[in-house]
């Protein structure tokens, strides 16, 4: 069987992660999503991926990822939302394959939880985020179903696996469950151990912080 292909979808850095614009402008939140990036591709071949592919979203999402020394794919369903992509992407590599996908925003994700996403005996892994979404999905192979990304999509995917009749396993992981949306979720990142890259670029783009003092007494 041919090695798992890791699936990693990208827009275009600069104008994604749209509900931070109130607080970063273009150019910061496509630092922003560079340095995920390159965390999460990080983690990915330290997990012994060695096929690792960006689903770029135009060009600059391209270039960025070409930076990163990935494989590249121009958004081969020309942007008609990220399950057509996600559809496109999979029959270019081959539905046969075994397909991980995960997400381009996940700063904590760390080589551990990568293993652990392969490591179930089944068809279909779910791993969620937070909020509901799917950081990770693992289908072997990529046929056995599509893709429902949106809202609660971890969720829509249990339900098409158990439709398929497939093997399922959803896994919670402590680098899967953080992506980043909102201000709130940036801000949170302060508490937590990050990857290189975002722990070098955060700074950049919060600023200062306010020194917590100490109760007194």
């Amino acid at each position: 069987m041919d090695p798992t292909v890791a699936l990693v979808p990208l827009r275009a850095p600069g104008e994604g992660k749209s509900r931070l614009a109130d607080v970063l402008d273009p150019e910061q939140r496509a630092a922003l999503s560079v340095a995920m990036l390159d965390d999460v591709a990080a983690s990915l071949a330290a997990a012994g991926l060695s096929d690792i592919v960006l689903v770029a979203g135009g060009r600059a999402a391209a270039v960025a990822g070409r930076d990163l020394g990935l494989d590249v794919l121009l958004d081969p369903a020309g942007c008609r939302g990220l399950d057509d992509t996600l559809a496109a992407a999979s029959r270019h590599i081959g539905h046969h394959r075994h397909i991980l996908i995960v997400a381009a925003d996940l700063p904590r994700l760390r080589p551990e939880d990568v293993q652990g996403v392969l490591e179930p005996d089944a068809e279909v892994v779910i791993a969620p985020t937070a909020a509901g979404g799917t950081g990770a999905l693992l289908r072997r192979p990529a046929a056995v179903i599509g893709t429902a990304y949106g809202p609660g999509s971890a969720i829509a995917h249990r339900a098409l696996a158990v439709a398929s009749g497939a093997r399922t396993a959803c896994v919670d992981r402590d680098g899967i469950h953080h992506d980043v949306d909102t201000f709130t979720d940036l801000v949170a990142l302060t508490e937590v151990e990050l990857g290189p890259a975002t722990a070098a670029v955060l700074p950049q783009l919060l600023g200062p912080r306010p020194l917590r003092r100490q109760p007194v007494g």
